[in-house]
């Protein structure tokens, strides 16, 4: 692809991820208040809806990996588009518990067909040398949508649906451009189908990667699906809880340069000063929550870490499953995202017995020993 193409594809693959991860997937925990109060939930059934977005995901992960792997990448993006499309309208339209259970389950499952065949359009079709860079910038895409979401919800007060029904026409919209852009047909099928076994998953070198990813779900889960709640319950002041969350999603952006730290420091070097990071604004966010910088650091320093965090795993298991990008790099995320259904559903019954904070506390030791749990000699293998 010419350097202008390129640039399209990024701008557009950026654009779907955001709706897709950033706003789908992730927005849920933002507006979690007031749909609690509307419906009155209880921290299990919440903790239970929550945890649908990531099944979503899960069931959607080796659909999109196939589909991409046996006929072309553009088709599961397109189908993950649809699914945001929809899912974010039913939330928006919801009128009891079970709908809006069926909402969440629809949009989570978006980024499971989009995200991972953007791997393969990624190998497939950008030189060896942009491939980094091209990647970091449509992962940052979730904290494009994030940082979006926020002033969306201030200036929509009270009335969760009308943000929800903007989401969806946003994301259908993202949809018909990437209709537009995305390549037709992979140059790589038009010569031989590939064949592929799923035991390439079973590669000893990719065991790091996997049991890190699956951990830095479960924890991760905690913070986007109840840090509003948690600064909503000791702050008293829902206003503060959404600037939070806008402070979280600007910082995420910055996961569009992790390629460059990725080059410079090597992956194994990133991984650990950010398992640290992410781990530290976990666990610190109870204690901070007296000021209200303290809550902004917390958001920056996870927004920057989680994002970038991200495309570190990301990177390594395309330079792992160089063969079959999507299915390495889907069952990557699809163990991301087993963690993340996990967390909301621990953490819903959790909370009742030991409270918000003693979970926050527990979620970031266990995110700052994934420092020195999973980043071995297996990633050195893969640095640039």
């Amino acid at each position: 692809m010419t350097l202008a193409q390129t640039r399209g594809l990024t701008a557009a693959g950026l654009a779907i991820v955001a709706v897709t991860y950033g706003l789908a997937r992730y927005c849920f925990g933002l507006f979690l208040p007031e749909i609690r109060q509307e419906f009155a939930l209880s921290p299990e059934t919440v903790g239970l809806i929550a945890g649908l977005s990531y099944l979503g995901y899960l069931a959607a992960t080796f659909v999109g990996s196939w589909l991409s792997t046996v006929f072309e990448p553009r088709l599961p993006i397109l189908l993950g588009g649809l699914a945001a499309t929809t899912g974010m309208a039913m939330i928006a339209l919801a009128q009891t518990p079970f709908v809006l259970a069926l909402g969440v389950f629809v949009a989570g499952a978006s980024p499971g067909l989009s995200y991972p065949p953007f791997s393969d359009v990624i190998v497939r079709h950008t030189e060896l040398s942009r491939q980094n860079s091209v990647y970091a910038w449509i992962n940052s895409g979730t904290g494009f949508g994030v940082a979006f979401a926020g002033p969306l919800a201030l200036f929509a007060g009270g009335d969760w649906r009308l943000a929800w029904l903007v989401f969806a026409v946003i994301a259908f919209s993202v949809t018909i451009w990437n209709a537009a852009t995305l390549p037709r047909r992979s140059v790589h099928l038009e010569h031989a189908r590939p064949r592929v076994s799923v035991w390439i998953l079973m590669d000893r070198t990719a065991r790091g990667l996997f049991v890190a990813a699956f951990l830095f779900g479960i924890v991760t889960a905690v913070y986007w699906t109840y840090a509003v709640e948690l600064l909503t319950m000791l702050t008293g002041n829902p206003r503060d809880a959404i600037l939070f969350w806008i402070v979280l999603g600007i910082s995420g952006v910055t996961g569009c340069f992790a390629g460059g730290l990725v080059d410079r420091w090597g992956l194994r070097a990133a991984y650990r000063v950010l398992a640290v990071l992410v781990g530290t604004a976990i666990g610190t966010l109870p204690l901070l929550v007296e000021t209200r910088l303290g809550i902004y650091v917390s958001a920056a320093c996870f927004g920057v870490g989680f994002i970038v965090m991200t495309a570190l795993f990301g990177m390594w298991s395309m330079r792992l499953f160089r063969e079959a990008p999507s299915i390495g790099f889907g069952f990557t995320f699809f163990l991301i995202s087993l963690g993340q259904g996990v967390g909301p559903v621990l953490s819903g019954f959790l909370i009742p017995v030991v409270g918000h904070s003693a979970l926050f506390f527990a979620a970031g030791l266990l995110c700052c020993g994934l420092a020195g749990f999973a980043a071995g000699k297996q990633a050195e293998g893969v640095r640039p």
